[in-house]
């Protein structure tokens, strides 16, 4: 059945009104078995193996991957100006949590000559431009690699709440992108009024199959660039993220690489990353290599770097319903507490995080 069919039956049985609304539902149900463990965490004084109690043993997992339901929509308002909306949310299809309205990108905005502004819960910038690349093979699955403080790539990028984006419009391939993040509690520590607001830019060039992105987010008294809504404070405390990407779509193949410096005020780190894929029909290979390096600034940085690979392979069953498998693996040193993007586990400092599962995505 058309989907704006469904959804004007949807809206009016709310209300009239909405019911003449331009409105799309979209979204995907994907979920799968895994095998999942985290171990090796050791104690970072005298180097033993923690208790079994305090690492992630293996197990059999029914996960869901990532899993959400969107409403978008907009209205012509004349002279070329256009109003848009959107509500996103997560599904948790396989019972583990509750799923909230609006905890995916969602906002409603104004689109024109000028490109797009949008206000809401949004991915910054730093993280529509860079992700739009096409670095993590294997996104939203346990083997996504990118887009939280704590992955392996991507750390300075986040979805966040109390968002402004604006979008340029694309100009002979190139498109700009700038956001910000409003700090609204601006605690007090002492008699020091913090500001945790988050704001940056980013730019795209993208023809004939080369895609390639700068991106740069700032941020002060806050320790990462988490996207809680209450980060850890530290007064005075600057924060810089830079990003490269670029990837080469050729033929059926597909190259990639990218480049992340985080400046955490009293160390920084950073981190690239190496992507290929090939498309064979129906059936796709993909693969990825990240290290993050030793935190510099730190005492024995080097316990902090990272390692991380991904396998994935994919099988179209139809333009809608794709079979998916993965496997990957961090080897995080003894201080380091690198995780997935999705599906994480609870793991202790040097724990190696590990997955490999089989997967059902359907897209409507």
């Amino acid at each position: 059945m058309n989907k704006k069919l469904i959804a004007a039956a949807l809206a009016g049985a709310f209300a009239a009104p909405v019911a003449m609304a331009d409105t799309t539902i979209y979204g995907f149900i994907s979920a799968g078995v895994e095998y999942v463990q985290a171990t090796g965490a050791k104690n970072n004084t005298t180097g033993a193996t923690l208790p079994d109690a305090q690492q992630y043993k293996g197990r059999i997992r029914i996960q869901n991957e990532n899993s959400r339901i969107g409403f978008k929509g907009g209205e012509d308002l004349g002279n070329g100006l256009k109003a848009v909306w959107q509500v996103e949310q997560g599904l948790s299809v396989d019972g583990d949590t509750t799923s909230n309205w609006a905890t995916r990108n969602s906002f409603v905005g104004l689109q024109g000559g000028f490109g797009e502004v949008r206000l809401g819960r949004h991915d910054d910038a730093y993280k529509v431009i860079g992700d739009s690349v096409g670095l993590n093979i294997m996104t939203n699955t346990s083997a996504d690699n990118a887009w939280s403080k704590d992955t392996t790539f991507g750390r300075a990028g986040a979805r966040r709440a109390n968002t402004a984006l604006y979008l340029s419009p694309v100009f002979s391939g190139v498109q700009f992108a700038a956001s910000y993040s409003a700090d609204e509690d601006r605690t007090y520590v002492g008699e020091d009024r913090t500001d945790a607001s988050v704001y940056g830019a980013a730019v795209k060039y993208s023809a004939n199959g080369l895609t390639a992105s700068l991106g740069y987010n700032h941020a002060t008294d806050r320790s990462n660039f988490t996207n809680s809504l209450t980060p850890t404070i530290i007064v005075d405390n600057k924060l810089d993220g830079y990003l490269a990407a670029v990837s080469y779509k050729f033929g059926n193949a597909m190259l990639g690489a990218g480049y992340e410096y985080v400046d955490y005020d009293t160390y920084n780190q950073d981190s690239w990353t190496l992507v290929g894929g090939y498309q064979f029909g129906a059936f796709g290979l993909k693969a990825s290599y990240t290290m993050v390096g030793k935190a510099d600034g730190k005492t024995n940085g080097g316990d902090y770097k990272a390692n991380q690979w991904v396998l994935g392979a994919t099988y179209d069953l139809s333009k809608r319903t794709q079979i998916l498998a993965y496997a990957t693996q961090i080897d995080n040193k003894k201080a380091a507490t690198a995780n997935f993007g999705v599906n994480n586990p609870t793991i202790a400092a040097g724990a190696d995080p590990q997955a490999y599962g089989l997967a059902l995505k359907h897209s409507f």
